[in-house]
């Protein structure tokens, strides 16, 4: 029986207009956000998953589901592509791809190779039910649906993902146009230094057909790499955040009022380390300036790391720890419900693009404190729109703390020109105007 036999979810809603294969995280609030951009727009949309969870059972988009574990009823708006079947022929090929992948079939590395791909043809020319790689699972869908557009959220995994199976099981051919969407920093300006991911990164970079980026330093860097003018300019989106913009009509709904009449709030919506930024530094400040910043109450999210929470009970003195609450790691929306209840939202780093987080507090009144990055200095001003500190030096996070907890007139001016800013800045009535416009523009140039 044929993985594509014609049911509801093979159904094209515009039968004669593109269609468009997205594919990213399924999990991601960035990934849905940007993609409801087109929601109800005359384009079929589907996204291939990446293999880490499924789409919220809510979320209409039709996703192709890859993770594992995953009950797999027959949906309207869900097809379950990958792994096979527990028991088939091809779980079993599936089993002796993920062995010789991990070295646990030693010396038997290129015969392992050679007898997948060689399992890969057999299964695409018979069309058989369950492909045996996510590769080869991605490959049948595209022959299947013939998207006019492949959209890859993020550089690394996505891009690679989808070169590698381009290059490895389409022989480099592809009639559909291929967008990279680079996410904020560390896709480009930390990674490329990288010597694993520099020429992976370079290698999307010259194959890709467009490039959108969310800052102009990384269409700047992608042009070292490679990319030419004509890719990011024609047709061009330009800069645009990476989730479309913000609906600054029903953000305004949960901002509680002047970020002085809030409660005393610092939100810290980062409290991990990774390589685009750090928390010890932050907790250097918290110590060194609590006298200064209390009473306040700071919120820890994505309190999940081992080794943060080892240092978080070690360094805090349970006098503070007892004003400084840890999360996990919590929705989209719970999130923008308290940064619209905070006066501060805490958001250093060593690499970013054009925060999220950032224009999502400038909308909620409630005052950034970000980093001086090459990326966020074009587009908010020191002490205007927000506050400047550097992610590795506490005395200057520690500052700005203080002076925005104390300084009532200084957060509400901030407050009134972020009100401002952000709707030149994330206005995503306009921004979803300029990607319909740019996806029209695209598809016409794919040869379906």
């Amino acid at each position: 029986m044929s993985l594509y036999t014609k049911d509801e979810f093979d159904c094209d809603i515009f039968p004669l207009r593109p269609r468009i294969l997205f594919i990213g995280w399924p999990e991601s609030s960035h990934t849905h956000s940007w993609i409801n951009l087109l929601d109800q727009e005359a384009f079929n949309i589907r996204l291939f998953c990446l293999q880490s969870q499924e789409p919220p059972k809510d979320w209409p988009i039709k996703s192709y589901v890859t993770a594992p574990g995953i009950n797999q009823q027959k949906s309207s708006i869900r097809k379950h592509v990958f792994p096979p079947p527990l028991g088939s022929f091809s779980y079993r090929t599936y089993l002796f791809r993920q062995a010789e992948a991990r070295g646990i079939i030693p010396g038997f590395g290129r015969i392992g190779r050679v007898f997948t791909q060689l399992i890969d043809k057999i299964e695409r020319a018979a069309n058989r039910r369950h492909p045996t790689s996510m590769e080869s699972a991605l490959v049948q869908v595209i022959d299947a649906w013939q998207p006019h557009v492949i959209h890859t959220l993020g550089i690394d995994p996505a891009s690679y993902f989808f070169k590698r199976t381009r290059d490895t099981f389409m022989s480099g051919q592809c009639k559909a146009r291929w967008v990279v969407q680079a996410r904020g920093g560390p896709d480009l300006a930390i990674k490329r230094f990288d010597p694993v991911h520099a020429p992976l990164i370079q290698g999307v970079i010259q194959s890709c057909d467009h490039f959108i980026a969310d800052n102009m330093q990384n269409y700047a860097i992608a042009e070292e790499m490679g990319l030419g003018p004509e890719n990011w300019q024609n047709p061009g989106l330009g800069v645009v955040p990476g989730p479309g913009g913000l609906d600054l009509d029903e953000l305004a709904k949960l901002s509680t009022g002047k970020p002085s009449e809030r409660e005393r709030v610092i939100l810290w919506p980062k409290a991990y380390e990774i390589n685009s930024s750090k928390a010890m530094p932050v907790f250097e400040a918290i110590i060194k300036y609590w006298e200064q910043l209390r009473p306040c109450r700071i919120e820890m999210l994505w309190y999940v790391q081992p080794e943060i929470q080892m240092w978080y009970e070690k360094l805090f003195p349970p006098e503070i720890k007892k004003y400084c609450p840890t999360f996990g790691r919590l929705s989209h929306q719970e999130t923008l419900e308290r940064i619209g209840k905070s006066r501060v939202l805490l958001a250093p780093s060593l690499s970013d693009g054009i925060p999220n987080t950032m224009m999502e507090a400038m909308a909620l009144g409630a005052v950034p404190i970000v980093s001086p990055l090459d990326t966020i200095v074009p587009v908010v001003k020191n002490e205007e729109n927000v506050l400047f500190a550097n992610n590795l030096y506490p005395d200057e996070i520690g500052k700005a703390l203080v002076r925005l907890m104390n300084d009532d007139n200084l957060v509400d001016a901030m407050a009134d020109n972020n009100k401002i800013r952000v709707q030149e800045m994330a206005d995503r009535r306009k921004i979803k105007a300029r990607v319909i416009a740019y996806y029209n523009q695209v598809t016409q140039l794919a040869k379906i």
